[in-house]
């Protein structure tokens, strides 16, 4: 029989939570480089501006790496609170 330790499978889901969060970090960079402003400058700008299908494509992906960043930063405060449970 295996045994798995909790620690250890915390500890592997918590990488991989970085990793994730890296990834997402990487891709907002790149939209705050593209468009020289932060989510909610670039937000405004589309939404006052006459459509840009690009511009409105981008705004899409960069609100869901937005939203992604959040839900990882909640996963990794509850993998380091030990707020975990295995079914």
């Amino acid at each position: 029989m295996l045994k798995i330790n909790k620690e250890h499978v915390s500890m592997l889901m918590l990488i991989e939570a970085y990793a994730e969060k890296h990834k997402a970090e990487e891709r907002i960079d790149l939209f705050k480089v593209k468009y020289k402003q932060n989510f909610s400058e670039f937000e405004k700008h589309v939404y006052d501006r006459e459509e840009s299908f690009e511009q409105y494509d981008d705004l899409m992906e960069w609100k869901a790496y937005e939203n992604a960043l959040n839900d990882i930063k909640q996963r990794i405060h509850e993998l380091q609170s030990g707020n975990i449970q295995f079914a």
